[in-house]
């Protein structure tokens, strides 16, 4: 369960999306803001940053849900980006990722 502080925090950036006649009834509270919301406020805040991979990792999506064109893998490797081949060739104390 969200926290009052939590709420206030994203209302505030939320809001400016919104017209004052629409604001009510899309504010969220602290019961409707929910890990899966707080993700998808994050996706839509953050379309263009590059946060999106890492925000479904940590929250536990990126190999099991689907969005968009992405179907789940339910490939845990995949949350690990491969080591470049030219750096395993040139540190023999590397050791390539699981999975590829």
């Amino acid at each position: 369960m969200a926290t009052a502080e939590a709420v206030e925090l994203i209302n505030a950036s939320r809001k400016r999306a919104f017209t004052d006649a629409d604001w009510p009834a899309n504010q969220y509270t602290v019961a409707t803001l929910t890990l899966d919301e707080l993700l998808k406020e994050r996706g839509r805040e953050f379309i263009f940053e590059g946060k999106r991979r890492t925000d479904l990792i940590r929250f536990g999506k990126f190999t099991t849900a689907s969005w968009w064109d992405h179907n789940p893998s339910n490939d845990p490797n995949k949350e690990l980006f491969p080591v470049p081949n030219n750096q395993l060739a040139i540190n023999p104390n590397l050791v390539q990722n699981p999975g590829y």
